[in-house]
């Protein structure tokens, strides 16, 4: 009997499911960049990183006090799978390296596979041998 008290009637559950998503769309689209400008930059951008953070949290605090205020599950849970769609995509353009397209490892630095920004070493070559000083 419980369960039947929290789901509403299906119209006015999907209506305030579909704000919900779009009251997350927006929060995100104000708090981080948008995807492309995201994916040209170096992956795992702590700027970016925080400022999904702080949408999520925005976020899912609008998703709870509308659950608190609708008792509604049925438009809870299509406001927290938007929330979860966003979040996911934003993780992973953030991830996305611009040079290779593909997913750099947590671990990896930003510039691991830039070349152009390495120093090389000197060229030894024509060097002595440790043995012989030449003298």
């Amino acid at each position: 009997m419980a369960l039947k008290s929290v789901i509403k009637a299906p119209e006015n559950s999907i209506t305030v499911g579909l704000a919900e998503a779009a009251a997350v769309y927006v929060i995100y689209q104000s708090a981080v960049p948008n995807h492309s400008d995201i994916r040209s930059a170096d992956p795992h951008n702590t700027d970016v990183e925080a400022g999904r953070k702080r949408a999520a949290w925005k976020a899912a605090s609008i998703l709870g006090l509308v659950f608190l205020i609708t008792q509604d599950l049925n438009s809870f849970l299509i406001g927290g799978a938007a929330l979860a769609g966003i979040d996911l995509m934003v993780k992973h353009a953030n991830a996305v390296h611009p040079g290779t397209g593909k997913m750099a490892g947590a671990a990896q630095p930003a510039d691991a596979g830039d070349l152009d920004t390495a120093t090389p070493l000197p060229d030894y070559s024509d060097a002595q041998p440790a043995g012989d000083m030449g003298f």
